[in-house]
């Protein structure tokens, strides 16, 4: 394994990585690609769970903008009309999609990834980023929002540095969590 392609999140024009949400723990995030026929399948070491996503808030709302995935069968449908073409990877991607996401909780996301903090397993944490937003939705509309930016700096490098620490198998099960601990 190695460090994985993160989805990311476009907010006031910026694009944020998603390094936490509530629910993390399914393994699939806020969508899962098998409601619409597709059975993700690993597309190489960076990405295990076999598809990627990019979400927009427009308007306060969440919606799924593309999906980047890998089927194993080789079978993909039209979504909401969108055909996939081929993407990077060797996997295929839907653009354009604009599905609305009604999740409910937190969303976590970051900008300004400082690279001496990266961790090469699993997905970066929010010890890594210079600018992180909690993003609170409900039915997929951002309700509330807070900058945790400070918070986080006092913290910097935190993940990197247990990381290097600690017994292999515990540090590689915690750095594929997207939970909302900052670390």
């Amino acid at each position: 394994m190695t460090a994985q392609i993160p989805d990311t999140v476009i907010w006031n024009t910026k694009t944020y990585e998603l390094i936490g949400f509530e629910g993390y723990d399914d393994e699939i995030g806020l969508f899962n690609p098998e409601t619409y026929g597709l059975s993700p399948q690993m597309m190489h070491t960076a990405c295990y769970r076999g598809f990627y996503c990019a979400y927009k808030i427009v308007e306060d709302a969440l919606y799924l903008d593309t999906l980047c995935v890998n089927d194993g069968r080789g079978h993909y449908p039209k979504i909401h009309g969108i055909e996939a073409t081929p993407g990077r990877y060797d996997a295929f991607e839907y653009a354009g999609l604009q599905i609305h996401i009604p999740y409910t909780g937190l969303l976590r996301i970051g900008t300004d990834f400082k690279r001496d903090h990266y961790v090469h397993m699993g997905f970066q944490k929010p010890s890594a980023y210079g600018t992180v937003w909690d993003l609170e939705l409900l039915h997929g509309k951002v309700v509330g929002m807070k900058d945790i930016s400070e918070e986080v700096k006092k913290i910097e490098g935190k993940f990197h540095d247990e990381y290097r620490t600690r017994d292999i198998i515990d540090g590689i099960h915690d750095s594929f969590k997207r939970d909302l601990e900052l670390r």
